[in-house]
């Protein structure tokens, strides 16, 4: 019989440099941040360099696949046993006797990755349902106890044979320990209470299983993903300080994300002051300008759910994929894309189609990916940019181009410097690009007519200083209209969302005074008609607005549109723009607080002047 619980005093482990504890705010106790900038440097060195990792997300939650009852579950299948509200008495009876693991699915899990160019794996070693793929003498509901395998390092194992890096989640959270939180503020089943509960018996119990996860059985562990806090449960009420020293006096080197805390924008700002962990960790997002000052990694389904569900059908194109690979690491950030592996572990074929096809586009283009930092544009009207130092001072630019220029000519705006040499990568070598300054940028000439790639070609641009780069600017289209996009704008008081599955990039949250400004660069004096898509709902008085340059202003109300994923296109009015480098501002002037408004694009049509 195994044992629930830990030995007295077993998690004071002290000793590591790199944190301590004497500060509070608001009342939670945070981690000073003591390291040297040079010695984080040195253990995230690896981390950045791979850019680009696989997250698995496999449990007993896989077997149901999204399916409980009567009831199915397109998103968030690995959610299922609190989604359908089962106790864990049912979920476990019903559970187990489906888990039955191939023999050989974890050498096919390090096969994909390495496929597909990803440099480290992350698996969930435990998620929310409590179950454990490692052999634990905390509890008998766990792998080794149920299938008599120790799972845990059959992946381990799989993974550095194939050369990769080892990530392991564990969720703090968990629906099957009788001492984990319950009750308000707690991510449990519902009914339940901390009545009879003892938190610091469940934490004790957390803390056992980090250790055993840990402490060298298993070897080297490169990421300790855990998950996750919000609300009341955080901090010190998982005994952060204890859980940090002890996961570091076992992995010196070891990397932590930053969900021991609910991640606000105040920690944010703190984070040079405190440790909230090695990485942050956006969601199904790309921050729009990536997180200034931070090690991000944004993580990433394949469809709507992150653990298997056979009715989530729809998957992201290999297209998008390579798009969202490339668009993370052009903002400084990993990208951490999951599979939802079957009941038994094998993977499903779409998914070894997307993972294949990333991985084909990367054998010609992994060097525009790995080592890269972001890129110095803010926007690029086809593509995106990521930077590299290449030696003797020198430095590179591959520019990701998704739109090809069919006429062989590419304009890179705002580039203020002409490289000394440019190729497309994957291309024939005796190409040769004719790079000269032109309409405020550089412009590369000679390009093949075809794209080496449909998804993104590459071109790759050398120069022997620091690249210079002018404030991005939106330019007008050959027919002299400005297309402006939620990316166009810097954003105030309301949030920017970027592309997601079903869903467009918009501008939301509106509230009064809220505006959203977007850099110009207009050629000649004149007129503008504008246009306006949006998606509007529960506006009971008509939202107004206010769009202005200068000294020019243009008042228009927005009403309903049927709802929030209804988009329409408004015709809001002209307004005189002046010419020159200017800034066209959208203000919100009044809007009801329920109101649901997204605003997508903003059109500026010129005007043809009467004789």
């Amino acid at each position: 019989m195994k044992r629930m619980g830990l030995i007295a005093g077993f998690c004071l482990l002290m000793g590591f440099s790199g944190v301590q504890v004497n500060a509070q705010t608001e009342g939670q106790e945070y981690i000073l941040n003591t390291e040297s900038a040079a010695d984080k440097q040195e253990r995230m060195a690896w981390w950045k360099e791979a850019r680009f990792g696989m997250f698995v997300h496999w449990g007993l939650y896989s077997s149901a696949e999204g399916e409980w009852g009567d009831k199915t579950f397109t998103r968030a299948a690995e959610w299922i046993q609190r989604n359908a509200n089962v106790s864990a008495d049912v979920y476990q009876e019903t559970m187990l006797p489906k888990f039955k693991p191939a023999p050989d699915f974890a050498s096919k899990w390090a096969s994909l990755a390495k496929q597909a160019g990803a440099k480290y794996v992350v698996f969930t070693n435990k998620h929310h349902e409590g179950f454990a793929l490692h052999d634990s003498t905390q509890t008998e509901y766990d792998a080794k106890d149920v299938t008599g395998r120790d799972l845990h390092k059959e992946v381990v194992e799989a993974l550095r044979a194939e050369g990769l890096r080892v990530g392991v989640y564990h969720s703090l959270w968990d629906w099957h320990h009788p001492d984990a939180p319950a009750g308000k503020g707690a991510m449990n089943v519902s009914g339940l209470t901390m009545e009879g509960r003892d938190l610091s018996r469940y934490t004790n119990y957390l803390h056992a299983q980090v250790n055993e996860i840990t402490d060298g059985r298993y070897g080297d562990v490169d990421v300790l993903w855990l998950d996750y806090s919000k609300g009341p449960y955080q901090g010190e009420v998982w005994r952060a300080k204890q859980l940090v020293e002890l996961i570091r006096n076992n992995q010196p080197q070891i990397l932590i994300n930053n969900r021991l805390w609910q991640n606000t924008k105040e920690q944010r700002e703190d984070s040079g002051k405190y440790w909230f962990g090695d990485f942050s960790t956006p969601e199904q997002h790309i921050p729009a300008t990536g997180i200034e000052g931070i090690d991000w990694e944004t993580c990433d389904t394949l469809n709507i759910t992150w653990g298997w569900s056979k009715h989530a059908v729809e998957f992201k194109t290999s297209t998008e994929l390579i798009h969202r690979l490339i668009d993370a690491v052009s903002k400084g950030g990993n990208y951490l894309l999951n599979i939802g592996p079957l009941p038994d572990g094998s993977i499903d074929p779409k998914t070894v189609e997307r993972f294949s096809d990333i991985g084909e586009w990367m054998q010609i283009n992994g060097d525009a990916i790995y080592g890269t930092q972001a890129g110095p544009f803010s926007r690029l009207p086809w593509g995106r940019a990521t930077a590299k130092e290449i030696g003797d001072g020198g430095h590179r630019l591959y520019l990701h181009v998704f739109d090809w220029p069919a006429n062989g000519e590419l304009l890179v705006p705002g580039l203020q410097t002409i490289p000394t040499h440019g190729s497309v990568m994957g291309g024939k070598a005796a190409e040769t690009l004719r790079m000269s300054k032109a309409r405020g940028g550089v412009v590369l000439e000679g390009l093949p007519t075809q794209p080496v790639h449909d998804a993104a070609t590459v071109i790759a641009i050398d120069f022997d200083q620091v690249p210079s780069v002018a404030p991005y600017r939106v330019h007008a289209a050959t027919d002299g209209s400005f297309d402006l996009e939620p990316a166009d704008a810097t954003v105030k008081d309301a949030i920017y969302h970027d592309h997601e599955m079903h869903r467009r990039s918009c501008i939301d949250s509106w509230k009064a005074n809220a505006e959203a400004q977007f850099p110009l660069q207009v050629e000649k004096s004149q007129s503008y008609a504008v246009q306006i898509e949006v998606a509007a709902d529960k506006i009971k008085d008509n939202a107004t607005f206010a769009l202005s340059a200068g000294e020019a202003q243009r008042s228009f109300e927005v009403k309903s549109t049927g709802g929030g994923e209804v988009w329409k296109t408004l015709d809001a009015g002209s307004i005189e723009l002046p010419s020159g480098p200017i800034t066209l501002t959208l203000r919100c002037a009044t809007i009801d607080e329920a109101s649901i408004l997204k605003l997508a694009t903003i059109t500026l049509k010129p005007v043809a002047s009467t004789p």
